[in-house]
């Protein structure tokens, strides 16, 4: 089986370089590196052309889902590989995914995004209470991948008509794994398959993140029929017990925990949002 790795990348100059390091030295390497330019104002384009990989750019930014189609379409590899342009990966990753595919009833394999640049407060409060993963155990019926480590069988993406454009910047990864799941796809989960993310963040940027993650969440789980309230559910119960007693009496921080009240607002309010959105209600 053949993998093709796709870097979606919008003004990601920043970051860029060091993402296609991680991926040319690979234990197990691509058969192809896609960068997808994504209508960037910034020099990721010529960054991406002194390496060995396949430019693809879209003369407008069009959107994340967008990329992700973009990389269906030019991909040559059986397997099609996503990591994001602030992500650097394990060098066993690419062999951790593809061995998954061994199981030819698994249509796709993901796993964790390690927060590993811990500037702030914010990063810190993302590194504890946003991670981007399923956990520490593998899942052999993954619900949904994450975007910034995920891969699949190309013909399943096909199969499903690929990433839904509507979603430009968020919660399309969980779109097309319910979909995959509904389709009688098998997602895996990989502890194992790790990427280390390079994000950094503010609190003005930390609650734009948080905001939007949970308003399309909300948005995406009515339009595959999950219970989106489980978002709200969730984000309580947080508040109440598991993150801030944890701030308060572990990390012994109370800045943390007058994050954790600031953040749990933010995503109540996208929650209210989006219930009161027209977006996608079939």
């Amino acid at each position: 089986m053949h993998v093709t790795v796709a870097i979606p990348c919008y003004n990601g100059a920043r970051y860029l370089e060091q993402t296609i390091k991680s991926v040319l030295t690979q234990q197990r390497p691509a058969e192809e590196i896609l960068v997808i330019d994504d209508g960037s104002t910034d020099e990721s384009a010529a960054i991406a052309a002194r390496h060995p990989v396949r430019l693809v750019s879209h003369s407008t930014n069009r959107g994340l889902s967008a990329v992700r189609n973009t990389a269906i379409s030019e991909s040559v590899g059986d397997i099609l590989a996503f990591i994001d342009v602030d992500a650097v990966a394990h060098p066993i990753w690419l062999e951790t995914l593809h061995t998954s595919y061994t199981d030819g009833g698994v249509s796709g394999a993901g796993g964790p995004g390690i927060e590993s640049n811990i500037q702030s407060k914010a990063d810190r409060w993302r590194q504890l209470h946003a991670t981007q993963g399923h956990g520490d155990r593998p899942l052999h019926h993954a619900p949904y991948l994450f975007g910034l480590n995920m891969s699949f069988r190309v013909d399943a993406l096909r199969k499903v008509g690929g990433f839904d454009a509507n979603l430009r910047t968020n919660a399309e990864d969980m779109d097309i794994g319910y979909r995959l799941n509904d389709a009688g796809c098998r997602l895996v989960y990989r502890p194992d398959a790790i990427v280390y993310h390079q994000r950094q963040d503010d609190l003005h940027s930390l609650r734009r993140t948080m905001y939007n993650w949970y308003f399309w969440a909300f948005i995406v789980k009515r339009k595959n029929h999950r219970n989106p309230w489980t978002l709200a559910i969730g984000t309580v119960w947080r508040l109440i017990w598991s993150d801030t007693w944890s701030d308060l009496l572990f990390r012994h921080s109370p800045a943390l925990a007058k994050l954790d009240v600031t953040m749990t607002m933010t995503k109540l309010q996208a929650i209210l949002a989006a219930a009161q959105s027209p977006l996608f209600i079939r």
